[in-house]
């Protein structure tokens, strides 16, 4: 395997595990759109990626961040 393959293999797993991080936060936001915000806001200190940005979408829809 050349070196551009191992790097398009690389981009390739990339961009699959951002696609499944995508995937399982969106399924998130929906479970934590019943959650209080101190809840959201220790995932966003400790949780996984995707819960990490479930709860940055659920907090930007009730007016925290920019």
């Amino acid at each position: 395997m050349g070196f551009w393959s191992a790097v398009g293999n690389m981009a390739q797993n990339a961009m699959q595990k951002t696609r499944e991080a995508n995937e399982e936060a969106d399924v998130l936001a929906d479970d934590y759109r019943g959650e209080d915000d101190d809840f959201l806001k220790r995932k966003l200190q400790s949780g996984r990626v995707a819960e990490r940005l479930a709860a940055t979408r659920v907090l930007k829809e009730r007016g925290y961040g920019s």
